[in-house]
């Protein structure tokens, strides 16, 4: 099966090392990780990504735009933010305008696996267990 690509974009290292144990058990994603705001626009106009996972501030950017340009080259891309408590409204807000979800760091940054399983279940992604049925 072609993998899923993709799109991981923060800038705090205790994020971006929970954020990556946590997909690496998702083998069914390609992943990209940036960390700058003109690079991550840059990549999202010329390639569609299935999934992004933004800080909802990276310097320079906002979550909000790339949620936006995300899904300027992928109607049905997952757009996932990572907040701050002081940034609750803002995902909010967000996701009204047509994010997925927003988990909180760091204590939050946990049920970033349930999304994620979510999303693969529901996009017939997720690993076939047990016998085949005829």
């Amino acid at each position: 099966m072609e993998k899923k690509q993709l799109l991981f974009l923060e800038e705090e290292g205790y994020v971006i090392a929970r954020v990556d144990e946590i997909l690496a058990a998702f083998p069914q994603f390609e992943v990209t990780r940036l960390d700058d705001a003109e690079k991550a626009r840059a990549l999202l106009a010329e390639k569609p990504f299935d999934v992004v996972i933004a800080d909802i501030y990276l310097r320079g950017a906002s979550g909000l735009e790339f949620s936006f340009k995300a899904r300027e080259t992928n109607k049905d891309a997952c757009v996932i933010l990572i907040t701050g408590l002081d940034n609750v409204d803002m995902a909010a807000k967000a996701v009204k305008e047509g994010a997925f979800d927003f988990v909180l760091k760091p204590p939050g940054l946990e049920r970033l696996a349930n999304m994620l399983k979510m999303y693969t279940l529901v996009r017939g992604l997720a690993p076939q267990g047990g016998a085949e049925q005829p």
